[in-house]
């Protein structure tokens, strides 16, 4: 036997001699399986990634803003509205994905 092993047997045993004599309350483990049969779907995970991921390009943007200033280019706003937009795009498919896993 490893050494992990023996260990987590240790630890389970210790476990089990700790806690012999709690027990859940009657209704505990019906709630526990109404609770996971039931699908609740939720954004927020969604919601706060997105929250976050515009937090980092409005960082990113206005520490690129002086460099914009400096090009006398006429295509650099496009440019940073397209570099908006592709991320954007990049974050919904992610999220999209996560959702669908």
């Amino acid at each position: 036997m490893m050494d992990e092993e023996r260990a987590l047997r240790i630890v389970d045993q210790e476990l089990d001699a700790a806690l012999a004599g709690i027990a859940a309350p009657p209704r505990f483990a019906a709630n526990v399986l109404r609770r996971t049969r039931e699908r609740q779907l939720t954004y927020l995970p969604e919601l706060l990634d997105l929250i976050g991921f515009l937090a980092v390009l409005v960082i990113a943007f206005v520490l690129l803003m002086p460099f914009a200033a400096v090009l006398q280019n006429v295509w650099w706003p496009a440019g940073l509205c397209g570099a908006i937009f592709v991320s954007a795009l990049w974050f919904g498919i992610q999220s999209i994905r996560e959702v669908g896993n």
